[in-house]
């Protein structure tokens, strides 16, 4: 038995980084599901498509739940970005970083898009 066993070299964190780079396919997926389950949670409670006058909670409900979905991905580009980067792999955060600015900007654009329909009705 060598010394070596248990250890993972230079190709495994190269394959890390790898599937955390892959993992980023599955945001463009997310996001049409993310918008499914955001419009299905006021459709649910029987507000229709083009009613503006969602009750708040129920846009939060709403919100929460799509980010969610949205989130999913981003646990699996945590954990191989996390593993990249403790085996050594330089840039191995990139992924992790790029993945959870998509969920920011999804957040972002929801609340302003939420606080622009309040304002203005």
């Amino acid at each position: 038995m060598s010394a070596q066993t248990g250890r993972v070299g230079a190709g495994g964190a190269k394959r890390a980084w790898s599937w955390a780079w892959w993992s980023l396919i599955l945001y463009p997926f997310s996001i049409v599901i993310a918008f499914i389950a955001g419009e299905g949670v006021p459709a649910s409670v029987g507000y229709s498509d083009g009613v503006a006058a969602v009750p708040w909670w129920i846009a939060a409900i709403a919100l929460v739940v799509a980010t969610a979905v949205l989130a999913m991905p981003l646990l699996l580009t945590a954990h191989f970005s996390r593993k990249a980067a403790a085996l050594g792999q330089p840039g191995a955060w990139v992924p992790l970083i790029i993945g959870g600015l998509v969920v920011a900007g999804f957040i972002l654009m929801n609340l302003v898009s939420g606080a622009l329909v309040a304002v203005f009705g």
